[in-house]
């Protein structure tokens, strides 16, 4: 499925190279893809044991920054050893690994705890993939 969508957009780029596209086009293509490989290491990760979650979304991460590479677009991600009452996440000792991009106020972020709950929002409340009992955030909503 991967290959597909990644196919597909090096077909879309080809033909923005040809002028067929306009720069406002290629953004949004790229843009629509990077949502949608996010959202594939989220339910990857989601089917993970709570041990592997963290490794996954950051090798993800990395995948998702060499595809930016790819098409000459520059992906910036920061990982940071966050406490979750930091972020409003619940759980007063418990920590987390915080992604996130270059500014820290970035209103998008996935969080993985160090019991492997599994959180990302974008713009908005916090949405939890796995809830392993260490987390509990305010206004978050649970992903089906």
């Amino acid at each position: 499925m991967r290959y597909a969508a990644t196919t597909k957009l090096i077909q879309q780029q080809s033909s923005y190279q040809n002028n067929q596209w306009k720069p406002t086009d290629q953004r949004e293509i790229i843009q629509k893809e990077l949502r949608h490989r996010i959202q594939e290491a989220l339910q990857a990760a989601q089917k993970l044991s709570p041990a592997d979650r963290l490794n996954e979304i950051r090798q993800q991460l990395l995948e998702i920054q060499s595809f930016c590479d790819s098409v000459q677009k520059t992906f910036i991600f920061v990982e940071q050893s966050i406490a979750c009452a930091q972020y409003s996440l619940g759980g007063q000792q418990e920590s987390a690994t915080l992604f996130r991009g270059p500014s820290e106020d970035a209103s998008v972020a996935i969080c993985v705890s160090d019991r492997g709950s599994l959180l990302h929002r974008n713009s908005g409340p916090w949405q939890i993939y796995c809830n392993e009992g260490d987390v509990n955030p305010i206004g978050c909503i649970a992903h089906p």
